[in-house]
């Protein structure tokens, strides 16, 4: 951490503001009130020590917002404190890293460290890799790793991280699970490499650094690890959550348990594969080490193989199954798991190479971690839990998981995240169900869906809405005469492609067709085949070969096209100008009962008293609306259409309050006899 300075000169009102120092580094700059507001909302919650939740619409420029209130923090005389920085895409971390935090460095002339914090497995550890080298011919079945190994190895000498961002492509997972930095294997300040080693110098960094930029997954994992009384970070009191309305989704998978078939095997084949005969355990294999994980292999088989049956014979489960009763499966994974963490430590005792000795030691714990997760799944161990088991056919087999999960994480990240904290910052372009029309708002009504899913209970609220002129910009049309997409076969789809074919023409293709399942895209996709043909559109269809970031920069190219994409492409997905003039929302996004997490959440309010549909279903698909609306609009200089065909946005009750959720802007109630 650096010295506090003698004066501070880093208002954000000054430093964004007219004439400022933001100002003049960049060409044709305009100064937003809505940034300015959010940048002080900010700094007052880090100096008055309150959590806060900030909505900021497109174009309010968020990131420098709370920069600018973390450079504020981190300058001031009178404290010597530091800045985590969550993201939950690696897209705003880079940008965060690689261009908006340089550019304030450099415009500020503020001295200040900043380090991006990754998870340890990222990282080549030179001792494992060094290993991997000299026992590769007994340690890899397949014997191309080898010349991968020296490839790996020459690449090394020249890294300066040494992660696999900097490689650019991570090796395969067998040579990736031998070579990568693992606690548990680490020797730390006894090992001849620690100098050089390159997670210590990332780690050496990262508690150097007045703002560390991190990721929701190793934010929690360093909360959840203070629970325990260690850490992965230094010392922070102050966190701003970018892309916060992922936190409940995070948050759940981090304090759940996930155990699949494919883990199970791919460890044992590790430690020593019958087919090929290569191994960690190859020097020390004996006929009891062969015999024991030939059990465990034969024993995790029939387990994954008695949770696929049990999911694939219940009716329309889509591939998932709640487990109501513990003990619905056999328990032998669990012995069969200890035992083998129980013969590897005694083999390890005798081994003479040290490096070996680890790694066995490692592969035991991992073992007896996977004994736990089972025997949790199976013991519903974990009271206010939900259980059930996933099942999917691939073509190299079952895919099987057996999964659990709080049902409500609110409690878990008050104690992990809120209690603990000085000031939280929580921010995102949609965490309220309730659109701004002015400039600002710091009433918290309308973020009350929110906060209460993540547990948290005391905050302020600020509402910035968009710097742009959504009037002028955009219009939306809402086809009110179409069928209501519900049931399989009522030909909703049919005539919901006739009209969005009109939408199509006025705008030369230029779209995203937002779907809420992969079916309904399909669908489309089908039907659409010979209009675009006819009328010179491409089809760019997600699931089908090409992926996300292939689709968009395809989408970028051909400005004739036609982008079908489902859940990812509702949110965190940039495409200014004129390449997308068209945003077709075909149903609204309510998520459907149909995953027993999602069942179990529902069950949960209707004990409580609550009504599931209207204070869970309702207010989740208008934030994900919002987010579907928000892909259109990205620059001030933007125009296009958002076309609705889902007619129960004017048919039904809760209808208007989607179209309330939206920025001002001309909506058109479009029947038959009104279109010309």
């Amino acid at each position: 951490m650096q010295e506090p300075q003698e004066h501070n000169q880093f208002n954000p009102a000054e430093f964004l503001g007219k004439g400022g120092p933001v100002d003049n580094g960049l060409t044709n700059y305009e100064v937003r009130q809505q940034q300015i507001d959010m940048s002080c909302a900010i700094q007052k919650a880090f100096t008055d020590k309150h959590h806060l939740v900030a909505e900021a619409g497109t174009g309010v420029g968020k990131s420098f917002a709370y920069l600018a209130a973390a450079l504020e923090l981190i300058t001031r005389m009178d404290v010597n404190e530091r800045v985590v920085i969550s993201t939950y895409t690696i897209q705003l971390q880079e940008q965060l890293v690689k261009k908006d935090i340089p550019f304030i460095k450099e415009v500020s002339g503020a001295d200040f460290k900043v380090s991006l914090a990754k998870g340890r497995s990222n990282y080549v550890c030179w001792r494992r890799l060094q290993q991997a080298r000299n026992k590769g011919a007994t340690l890899f079945s397949n014997p191309d790793h080898l010349d991968n190994l020296d490839n790996i190895y020459l690449w090394a000498l020249e890294a300066k991280e040494g992660s696999t961002s900097e490689m650019g492509i991570r090796p395969p997972g067998e040579i990736w699970e031998s070579i990568c930095s693992d606690a548990t294997i680490c020797a730390g300040k006894n090992c001849k490499s620690n100098s050089a080693c390159f997670y210590q110098l990332a780690r050496r960094k990262i508690f150097g650094a007045d703002i560390i930029v991190a990721n929701h997954a190793i934010l929690f994992s360093d909360l959840s690890l203070r629970q325990q009384g260690a850490n992965l970070l230094p010392n922070y009191k102050h966190i701003i959550i970018d892309e916060a309305h992922n936190v409940e989704q995070v948050a759940g998978a981090h304090f759940g348990l996930r155990l699949t078939g494919s883990q199970v095997n791919f460890t044992l084949n590790r430690l020593y594969n019958p087919r090929t005969k290569k191994g960690l355990l190859n020097p020390y294999i004996n006929n009891e080490t062969i015999a024991i994980l030939n059990e465990g292999h034969a024993i995790s088989e029939d387990f994954f193989a008695e949770v696929h049956d049990f999911v694939m014979g219940q009716q329309n489960t889509g591939g998932n199954c709640r487990c109501h009763n513990p003990g619905m499966f056999s328990s032998d994974i669990v012995d069969v798991l200890k035992n083998i963490d129980k013969h590897l430590k005694e083999l390890a005792v005798n081994v003479p190479d040290d490096q070996d000795k680890l790694e066995i030691y490692s592969y035991a714990d991992r073992c007896m971690g996977f004994a736990m997760a089972a025997r949790a799944y199976l013991e519903h161990q974990y009271e206010d839990y939900v259980y059930w088991a996933e099942s999917s056919a691939r073509r190299w087999g079952n895919y099987t998981v057996i999964c659990g999960s709080p049902l409500d994480v609110g409690p878990m990240l008050n104690k992990a995240l809120f209690e603990p904290m000085k000031s939280v910052v929580l921010t995102s372009a949609t965490l309220s169900i309730k659109a701004t029309k002015e400039i600002e708002s710091t009433e918290k009504k309308g973020f009350e869906f929110f906060t209460s899913r993540i547990g948290l209970n005391d905050f302020q609220a600020i509402q910035l809405g968009s710097p742009f002129d959504y009037h002028k910009q955009v219009k939306v049309y809402v086809e009110a005469d179409l069928p209501e997409p519900i049931g399989p076969d009522n030909g909703f789809m049919e005539a919901a492609i006739e009209k969005a074919k009109k939408y199509l023409l006025m705008t030369g293709g230029k779209a995203f067709m937002l779907f809420t399942s992969f079916g309904q895209l399909r669908k489309a996709s089908q039907l659409l085949t010979d209009f675009c043909t006819e009328n010179g559109l491409m089809i760019l269809e997600q699931g089908a070969g090409m992926d996300r970031f292939a689709l968009l920069n395809e989408f970028k190219a051909n400005t004739n096209s036609i982008l079908l994409g489902t859940d990812s492409f509702w949110q965190g997905v940039d495409v200014p100008g004129e390449a997308l003039s068209n945003v077709m929302i075909f149903k609204l996004p309510f998520s459907v009962p149909d995953h027993p997490l999602l069942q179990a959440r529902l069950e949960l309010i209707r004990e409580r008293g609550g009504n599931p549909f209207m204070h869970y279903q309702v207010p989740q698909a208008i934030l994900k609306f919002r987010q579907g609306f928000g892909r259109l609009i990205r620059s001030g200089l933007d125009e296009g259409i958002v076309v609705v065909l889902d007619s129960r946005i004017v048919r039904k009750h809760y209808g208007k309050r989607f179209l309330e959720a939206l920025p001002d802007c001309p909506v058109e109630i479009v029947r038959e006899e009104t279109w010309d």
